[in-house]
């Protein structure tokens, strides 16, 4: 069973508009402290680092359309186009993103998580967002929720909160201390939770209305950028 598509997209979107930056480039912004091995980068897809996610049809269509548009000019460090392009390629990233997710759930999560992550969507929030993260993140935070549903617990209030503190209580290993930038964002999706728990469109568009900060949106950057230099090359 694969979660339902426009579902994805809407909350990859949500994704994109509370946790990922906007336009990078280091021709255009030059290669600061720890973007040595990326690429150039939209809403958190690396052209070097996100290997297969690249060559899709989709990928190449996003890529496509960014070379179309961009201007080192215009398109700034963090830079997000305007509409219709800014849409299109939201949807595009939606597109280039959900087969990495079924891919990773279906090799990560038990069937019995997977239902249980696949209706509601602060769980498909949370996994859509490690999918960015990288499979070695992913993986880890399957093996809490799966530990939790082997253990009995399916109700999804209390899996979401499960989520939460995979992100924010240990790191990569168990019993490690946090990643501060994944804990970071575990925060950050807390703060959304409420939002994101029916996935009416009026929900969806309160959620959009309400984004969490730009100045630790572009912290947050880093993340995706981070785990996919060191972590793509394992999927």
């Amino acid at each position: 069973m694969a979660v339902d598509r426009r579902k994805f997209a809407e909350i990859t979107k949500l994704v994109i508009d509370n946790l990922e930056g906007g336009y990078w480039n280091p021709v255009y912004h030059g290669v600061p402290a720890g973007y040595e091995n990326s690429g150039e980068t939209m809403f958190g897809i690396d052209r070097v680092a996100g290997g297969d996610l690249n060559t899709s049809p989709a990928g190449k269509q996003f890529w496509s359309l960014i070379d179309a548009n961009k201007s080192p000019s215009v398109w700034k460090w963090n830079y997000i186009p305007p509409e219709p392009l800014q849409s299109q390629l939201k949807n595009l990233a939606a597109d280039v993103i959900y087969p990495r997710y079924e891919k990773y759930s279906n090799l990560y999560l038990n069937p019995k998580t997977k239902e249980i992550v696949d209706k509601d969507g602060r769980l498909i929030f949370h996994f859509a967002y490690a999918t960015w993260n990288g499979p070695g993140w992913f993986k880890k935070f399957a093996n809490d929720l799966d530990a939790k549903v082997e253990a009995g617990v399916t109700n999804p209030d209390e899996l979401a909160k499960a989520a939460i503190d995979s992100r924010t209580k240990e790191g990569l290993t168990k019993g490690s201390s946090p990643n501060s930038l994944i804990a970071q964002g575990g925060r950050k999706i807390e703060a959304l939770s409420n939002q994101l728990k029916d996935l009416v469109s009026a929900g969806i568009k309160k959620a959009r209305q309400n984004p969490i900060t730009t100045a630790l949106v572009t912290s947050v950057l880093i993340i995706s950028i981070y785990v996919l230099i060191t972590q793509v090359k394992k999927s």
